[in-house]
């Protein structure tokens, strides 16, 4: 059941992956000859299946739960400004936030990823020249989802830029 620090991290989740280089190649999923619809449906239930990842047991997620108490620690003591910028550095010096999310996106795009691979998509790399169109068209556009698509379920466009395992990609893109 997902909660609001799941929410939270789906938020972050997707600030983390905004950041991304623009000019880093993208990777995309896809299946042979998938129709519109399944691609989306598959989309949609793999994402869900990512952003409810259960992280409750993982690090970085015990290190936010203990820096918010550590927070609200402070909301009930007396402290000067200085005294409280002081601590909320050594907060953040100690949680490492932009490391910490990224272990929370691992856990749940390799949730993600798990999901699309059991239904039978592969991930594969986009060219310089696909990865500029990509950037042209508005994300969550059916503009973009289309151009995906017609990517994503080409048997030449997989068998030519397929990721093979073992080899990590630089970026990924909003599939």
């Amino acid at each position: 059941m997902p909660s609001t620090s799941n929410s939270l991290c789906l938020v972050m989740l997707l600030a983390v992956s905004a950041s991304a280089s623009a000019s880093a190649p993208s990777t995309s999923w896809g299946r042979a000859g998938v129709p519109l619809t399944q691609y989306r449906a598959d989309a949609v239930q793999c994402g869900r299946l990512g952003a409810n990842a259960d992280i409750a047991g993982e690090p970085a997620t015990k290190a936010f739960a203990a820096a918010e108490r550590f927070a609200e620690r402070n909301l009930t003591m007396q402290l000067s400004d200085t005294e409280l910028a002081t601590e909320q550095a050594l907060m953040v010096r100690r949680l490492r936030p932009e490391k910490r999310l990224s272990e929370v996106q691992v856990v749940m795009l390799n949730t993600t990823e798990q999901c699309l691979t059991r239904l039978g998509y592969r991930q594969f790399t986009l060219t310089r020249d696909q990865n500029r169109r990509l950037g042209r068209l508005g994300v969550g556009t059916p503009e973009r989802h289309a151009y995906l698509h017609a990517l994503a379920s080409d048997p030449v466009v997989l068998e030519a830029q397929s990721v093979h395992p073992g080899i990590a990609p630089a970026a990924r893109s909003d599939r």
